[in-house]
C-alpha cells in the first residue's frame, strides 16, 4: 500500500521523511505559507539538533554508553528532539527566517513593480 502524500499543511509533517521533503519543496517554491513555515522550522531543527550534539561531547568517555548503538540512539534522539523543540518554538529563528523571507519575497515584488513603473509598463 502506498504511503498518502502528505501536504506542507499537514500538522503531522515529518521533516525528517525524504518524500515529504520532496512535498514540501514544491509548495515552499510556489510561496505557500505553510510550507515556507514548515521549511523554516526545518532549518532551526538543523541548528537545534547540532547544538545538542555538540552539547552531549563533553560527557565523559567509557562506560556503558559509550558503543556505536549508544551513539546511534543518541543521534537519533538529537534529531527527534531538535525537530521538537523547532516545531515547539524552539529559540526564534525559524520566525526571523520567515520575516526575512516574507521581506526578501515583498522587496523583490516591489522593486519588479517599481521597475515596471519606471520603464513605463
Amino acid at each position: 500500500m502506498a504511503d498518502p502524500v502528505i501536504r506542507a499543511s499537514s500538522p503531522n509533517l515529518d521533516l525528517l521523511d525524504p518524500r515529504q521533503i520532496k512535498t514540501l519543496q514544491r509548495d515552499a517554491a510556489n510561496g505557500d505559507p505553510k510550507a515556507l513555515r514548515s521549511v523554516a522550522q526545518q532549518f532551526e531543527a538543523v541548528l537545534l539538533t547540532q547544538m545538542l550534539k555538540q552539547m552531549r561531547k563533553p560527557i565523559m568517555p567509557g562506560g556503558m554508553f559509550d558503543t556505536p548503538e549508544a551513539q546511534h540512539w543518541n543521534e537519533m534522539v538529537d534529531q527527534r528532539l531538535g525537530l521538537h523543540l523547532a516545531k515547539s518554538g524552539g529559540i526564534g529563528l525559524a520566525d526571523a527566517l520567515l520575516k526575512q523571507i516574507e521581506y526578501g519575497r515583498g522587496g523583490l515584488a516591489a522593486a519588479g513593480a517599481q521597475a515596471d513603473v519606471v520603464a513605463g509598463r
